[in-house]
């Protein structure tokens, strides 16, 4: 451009008449003008000196110091898992959607470089997308995220983006997630490269909650009418909270019991003889404290299912006790199947649930549950060290199952044996030291004997005899096979089904229904949602409880996700994905000077 301007401009050669009249006008105007003229010509120059320079300018494509301009491959990873239903934010209605949001801002400061991988992470994790350079098909993904009811496994989150990076120039890892039940020693295998930049993008502001951790019921064996609840709840408030433990059966809330818990307690309660008829149960707490606020509603509610009417088999080895008989007949949840000393055989006796031996002791197998009514004989386990007449019952351990609805004041007994005991025998009710009912356990086998002869005293005609059978029952059983196991969300479930049956439709909470397979006769699948799932097949409809029962879940306190960087940015305000192209700006500055030039050589300033 310069040696445009530097070249001798060759003037066309015109001719006009009297020449010399003309010289002198154009001398007098060149010594006006030839100043102006030389500037005018400089100015011109300058003027495409600065076009010049500013379309080179801008195809540099100049940034910033701080900005970097190389491609990069970034892994966005989003946390869905439980506690980001949280509703401790100001921004949204939960964390997930704060979340959500700040992911979005970050698609679009995306540059035409890079290369971005979507990815949601709870108890497992979930590419959502390959690496793309377009971030706009990766909007309605994040749109259409949706919290889940599991924990979070942040070791494969961050083991899937670190493998997801390996050998990728300029990686980027950003972490949208409030960071609750992180710990350090959690990453200890994960090796990050060292060219990749961290970046965790914190949502979350309180931590008050107070969750169900624990719920479970069993049925009692011989009364099928009643059942035992395990409930177990944790304060995560750091005071002291009120709270009311609420119970519903298919539905309807059937009682309601009131709590206090103090900061950080967790508490274990059972309550026993629960009489309410249905077959599904949910447990709710809700606090009542009115200047605290429970802002994860998730672990509010935990369900459990009542085992089904089971009855079960007892045998008794009698000659004739009719008082026995008729007690056990009277219940029609127990199969009784009376054996003679004679035709009892210890290797048949495993069949049973129950046997119970009037007046005698034979041998039995290594496993079982046996009670023995006046035990006689060698084997006995109990060795005999004499009687005592009219013992009186001085003693009775009420807070033991077999002396549930039972009270023994004033009865009557014509003589009892003095059984030695040993240790960890328990005396559930004694006479002046002497037991009169003991219980034993030994490795595979429980053991009760009742020290005298029934028939020997009053038991037989109080209500409290039928009752000791069925507690006795009860006792031996319940830690059986009487509860259904709860199963945890985010877990692989494993399902007994019925046989011959290769796939089965699981509808969980959200009433989503899925096909799932069956392998060696039972449906596996994973529970992502807290409440009942029906799993149907041809033959039966199978139901399933699952709770988020994760006290490091429930404990939403936010916190950050360190992952030994010392570059490492907590915030989305220190993100260099907000560029600033200057190149715009340059091609823009062009324009108006052209525009200029335009305007001035048309008014003849710079002609």
């Amino acid at each position: 451009m310069t040696l445009l301007y530097v070249l001798k401009l060759r003037r066309r050669r015109v001719e006009v008449p009297f020449s010399g009249l003309w010289a002198k006008v154009v001398e007098e105007q060149s010594r006006q003008s030839d100043l102006w003229r030389r500037l005018r010509r400089i100015l011109s120059w300058l003027l495409q000196i600065l076009l010049v320079a500013l379309l080179a300018f801008g195809l540099l494509d100049p940034h910033f110091e701080e900005e970097v301009v190389s491609g990069r491959h970034i892994v966005l990873l989003l946390d869905n898992s439980a506690s980001m239903a949280s509703t401790d934010v100001a921004e949204g209605a939960d964390r997930l959607d704060v979340g959500r949001e700040k992911a979005l801002k970050l698609l679009e400061t995306v540059g035409a470089e890079d290369r971005i991988m979507f990815v949601t992470f709870n108890s497992q994790v979930h590419p959502r997308s390959p690496f793309v350079n377009e971030p706009s098909v990766l909007e309605q993904m994040l749109r259409d995220v949706s919290t889940v009811g599991t924990g979070t496994s942040f070791e494969e989150a961050v083991s899937f983006a670190v493998d997801s990076l390996r050998d990728k120039e300029r990686g980027e890892l950003v972490i949208v997630s409030d960071g609750s039940g992180f710990e350090r020693d959690q990453l200890e295998n994960v090796e990050l490269d060292d060219s990749t930049n961290v970046r965790h993008i914190q949502v979350g502001e309180e931590r008050g909650n107070l969750a169900l951790t624990g719920f479970n019921v069993r049925r009692y064996v011989a009364n099928k009418l009643d059942y035992e609840l395990f409930v177990q709840v944790r304060n995560y408030f750091e005071r002291t909270v009120r709270a009311e433990l609420q119970i519903y059966a298919d539905g309807r809330m059937v009682d309601s019991k009131p709590l206090a818990l103090e900061a950080g307690e967790t508490k274990q309660r059972f309550y026993p003889s629960q009489a309410v008829a249905g077959e599904r149960l949910e447990a709710r707490i809700k606090l009542k404290s009115r200047d605290a606020r429970d802002v994860f509603p998730l672990d509010d509610r935990a369900f459990a299912l009542l085992p089904k009417m089971e009855k079960v088999d007892v045998q008794t080895v009698t000659t004739d006790n009719l008082y026995l008989e008729g007690a056990l007949l009277l219940n029609p949840n127990v199969d009784v199947q009376k054996v003679s000393p004679e035709d009892y055989r210890p290797e048949t006796a495993s069949d049973y649930d129950v046997t119970i031996f009037d007046r005698m002791a034979p041998p039995i197998p290594e496993s079982g549950n046996f009670a023995y009514i006046a035990p006689e004989g060698d084997n006995s386990p109990w060795t005999s060290q004499g009687t005592v007449d009219e013992p009186p019952v001085t003693s009775v351990k009420r807070s033991h199952p077999l002396m549930r609805w039972i009270t023994l004041k004033d009865l009557n007994i014509g003589s009892a044996d003095k059984l030695a005991m040993e240790r960890g025998d328990t005396r559930v009710v004694s006479s002046v030291g002497t037991p009169l009912l003991v219980t034993r356990t030994e490795d595979d086998r429980n053991l009760v004997a009742i020290a005298f002869d029934v028939r020997d005293s009053d038991l037989p005609l109080r209500v409290a005899f039928p009752m000791l059978l069925f507690n006795l029952i009860d006792y031996f059983k319940l830690d059986d096979a009487s509860y259904i196991p709860n199963y945890v969300t985010g877990e692989s479930w494993s399902i007994e089904m019925p046989d011959g049956v290769e796939s089965a439709q699981v509808t969980n909470p959200e009433g989503e229904t899925s096909t799932v397979p069956i392998f060696e006769g039972r449906a596996v699948f994973r529970g992502m949602y807290p409440g009942f799932y029906e799993i149907r097949t041809d033959q039966e409809t199978t139901p399933v409880a699952g709770n988020l029962a994760d006290p490091e879940e429930s404990d939403i306190t936010p916190g950050s996700i360190d992952l030994g960087r010392e570059s490492q940015q907590k915030s989305a305000e220190s993100l260099f994905f907000d560029r600033r192209e200057l190149w715009i700006w340059a091609v823009l500055a062009t324009c108006l000077l052209l525009i200029a030039e335009w305007w001035t050589y048309n008014r003849k300033i710079t002609v």
